[in-house]
């Protein structure tokens, strides 16, 4: 999906200790300007896995989003999250100083895990240059992408381990997941090209200007990324929680995104979900929200089968709306909490409840990263699942639209 872009951004360079930030909302980060020399995804591409998993380093901006939902050994229902942002200053390497430290790429990590059984969310966050072998991500001579001892490698044949550890006053805070692909890649959008906004965005070579007009009729002219994602991943492993060990399995979601692209204009966050129903149906859905209290139509949704056939959603072919909503004690921010879904055409609807309400993250940008348990129906049978929410954009200004 979209996801949270990187502060490091905001700062011109960088060495491994957290970077002093400046107060910026995510969608101005997306939004930033960007000169012509990074590659934009014009027209979809021919993906090879695993060298797609790699590094794009001509791209602007490009992320790899871990999320898990488990079981552990005692019974308890636990969710994780690693996630690897990139974020060029210049396209490409650079090659004109002989530094092992010189690079154009930044890299930020955030990490959490929640435990339902302990009623808690603990998220932290690391922040590197790409060079020194600090952080990085390549596919030669396998997929690998890292950030300090926080990594996922490739260990064998469509198989990942996921690795991350830090210790906290009130014990550590682990993860050693396997994860094994058992589906082919989700391509969202037009064969993996996402597109984000109304609005072009070209280079000043093709002579164009960026303008609000039909993207459809200027295909090499997009406002848009490459997505895919790596659903129903059969997880086994450790996981420890403020120093408890504990066994756990489950399913794991990858999303990789990249491209040079930015939001809509008057967009001012957006509402992200993944869900992995129990009869082998996945979704990845998402609203745009506006600052008119609308939302962006251009964003596709996906909606995937056992047997491999994969659907593109349009925003006006499904139904969200929240029906709760719960307030941060630390940051004050107030989020919906608690969804109904609803998919006309397709006769699914769903419920979708977090495992626990206070899943927010607490590292350089404040936004809500959770794991949730659905519930619903789907051609009138009854489903269960589990999933991810992402929330960006919200303040303690803002109101939570609520079903009738």
């Amino acid at each position: 999906m979209l996801r949270l872009l990187i502060p490091l951004l905001l700062c011109s360079a960088c060495t491994s200790a957290q970077p002093a930030l400046a107060s910026a909302d995510v969608v101005d980060v997306l939004n930033r300007t960007l000169d012509d020399s990074f590659a934009r995804a014009t027209e979809p591409l021919a993906f090879q896995f695993p060298r797609d998993h790699g590094a794009h380093n001509d791209y602007a901006t490009e992320w790899w989003y871990y999320t898990g939902n488990l079981t552990g050994d005692d019974g308890g229902a636990y969710g994780f999250q690693l996630t690897f942002f990139r974020s060029a200053l210049a396209a490409g390497e650079s090659h004109e100083r002989p530094s092992a430290f010189a690079t154009h790429q930044l890299y930020m990590a955030h990490f959490a895990v929640t435990s339902a059984p302990a009623r808690q969310h603990l998220s932290f966050d690391r922040f590197s240059r790409g060079a020194g072998g600090m952080a990085g991500a390549t596919a030669d001579p396998r997929y690998e992408v890292w950030l300090d001892d926080w990594r996922v490698q490739e260990v064998g044949p469509a198989q990942m381990r996921v690795l991350a550890a830090t210790d906290t006053e009130d014990g550590r805070v682990a993860i050693d997941l396997t994860l094994t692909e058992t589906r082919a890649p989700l391509l969202h959008g037009e064969a993996g090209l996402s597109r984000k906004g109304q609005e072009l965005h070209c280079s000043a070579q093709q002579g164009m200007m960026q303008d609000a007009v039909d993207v459809s009729s200027q295909t090499d002219c997009v406002n848009a990324n490459h997505y895919y994602s790596l659903v129903q991943m059969d997880t086994t492993g450790r996981l420890v929680f403020r120093g408890v060990e504990v066994g756990v399995s489950g399913l794991s979601w990858m999303d990789h995104e990249f491209g040079t692209s930015a939001l809509t204009r008057d967009a001012v966050g957006w509402d992200w979900f993944a869900v992995t129903l129990d009869n082998g149906v996945v979704l990845m859905f998402a609203e745009i929200r506006t600052e008119s209290g609308g939302k962006e139509d251009i964003f596709e949704s996906t909606l995937s089968f056992p047997n491999g056939r994969q659907i593109s959603i349009r925003q006006d072919e499904f139904e969200l709306m929240a029906t709760g909503q719960w307030t941060s004690s630390d940051s004050g921010i107030t989020y919906p909490s608690g969804w109904h879904v609803l998919f006309p055409e397709y006769d699914i609807e769903l419920t979708i409840e977090p495992l626990i309400d206070d899943q927010e993250m607490d590292v350089a940008f404040t936004y809500y990263e959770g794991a949730t348990v659905v519930n619903g129906t789907m051609n009138g049978a009854s489903v269960t699942g589990r999933g991810y929410v992402e929330l960006t954009g919200y303040s303690a200004s803002q109101g939570v639209r609520r079903a009738k």
